[in-house]
């Protein structure tokens, strides 16, 4: 009989591809942690992880193991969540890691909606940028990772996720009250070619990032940056103090100051991708229902942004 211990330290070192990480992760000692795949790979008879000069690998048998560990382990959560609920001594639960802006702007309106409608439904939130999110839902630790990507340069899938739509989050101009441009209605990017720019970095490393910078490679050409900072909020209040204009994605306008005037840009206007992913095969009716709340939540924050600036 296998050991759910020993197949929870297996699957944060596969994830992680790392022992000293999986041993931080888990509170354990690096030594425990080299202690459990052995007794593992000893009660399987097969070698299952490689480590190498890039890091720990997965053995051919190691991928099945990866799997199968990942089944077995849900399938354990998912019993123990239901004795519970029998036993009147728990709730469902969902959890979810998000992206700071989405955990801000998005998540309440879809907790709001999955209370209404699962009211024996609890849902626990983390924080989590794309990366460590991803690793949390494959090591088991949250079943839903909201993520934000650039459909110009998409991050790489992994194995044993599956990627929900979510939204295209729109991306709005940002000014101060007194600016010439505050009584527009619309403006294009086109027309900005003078304003002094407020972005979140330069360097498109991030997926935020990407999309403004390629934004205005389309608009023909470079944006003269004043300013950067991946605070949004620190975005608005700059572009309040008017040395610069601002383009932030419409979730994260949803605490919008009322010192700036939010334009929407004209024709296709730059959008981020925000997706919702899963493990692959997952069963769980509370997780379908936490990706349809999310993307009632971000239906109703768009058409209340379009709505506001009408």
């Amino acid at each position: 009989m296998l050991d759910l211990k020993l197949l929870t330290t297996f699957r944060e070192v596969a994830v992680r591809r790392s022992f000293s990480d999986a041993a931080a992760a888990l509170s354990f000692t690096q030594p425990a942690v080299s202690q459990h795949i052995g007794r593992l790979e000893e009660a399987v008879g097969a070698r299952l992880l490689e480590r190498g000069a890039r890091g720990v690998s997965l053995t051919p048998a190691g991928e099945v193991m990866l799997r199968q560990a990942s089944l077995l382990l849900d399938a354990a959560r998912r019993a123990e969540e239901e004795v519970r609920l029998a036993a009147g001594i728990g709730r469902a639960r969902v959890r979810v890691a998000a992206f700071p802006t989405a955990a801000a702007g998005l998540v309440p309106g879809a907790t709001r909606e999955l209370r209404a409608r699962r009211p024996d439904g609890e849902l626990v939130l983390q924080v989590l940028e794309n990366e460590p999110a991803l690793d949390a839902l494959l090591a088991g630790r949250v079943d839903v990772a909201l993520i934000v990507e650039s459909a110009l340069s998409p991050s790489n899938p992994r194995p044993g996720v599956e990627y929900l739509p979510v939204c295209s989050d729109e991306l709005r101009l940002a000014v101060s009250a007194d600016h010439p441009l505050a009584t527009r209605t619309s403006v294009s990017l086109e027309e900005l070619q003078a304003e002094a720019f407020l972005i979140t970095e330069v360097a498109g490393t991030c997926a935020d990032s990407n999309v403004v910078l390629h934004a205005f490679r389309d608009a023909g050409y470079e944006p003269n940056v004043s300013f950067e900072s991946d605070d949004y909020q620190a975005l608005q209040g700059m572009a309040a103090s008017g040395i610069g204009v601002a383009l932030i994605p419409t979730i994260a306008l949803i605490s919008s100051r009322p010192d700036i005037v939010v334009l929407p840009l004209r024709g296709r206007a730059p959008a981020r991708e925000i997706v919702a992913a899963v493990r692959a095969g997952e069963d769980e009716p509370l997780v379908d229902h936490m990706v349809e709340a999310l993307r009632n939540a971000a239906h109703r924050l768009a058409h209340g942004a379009l709505a506001a600036v009408a």
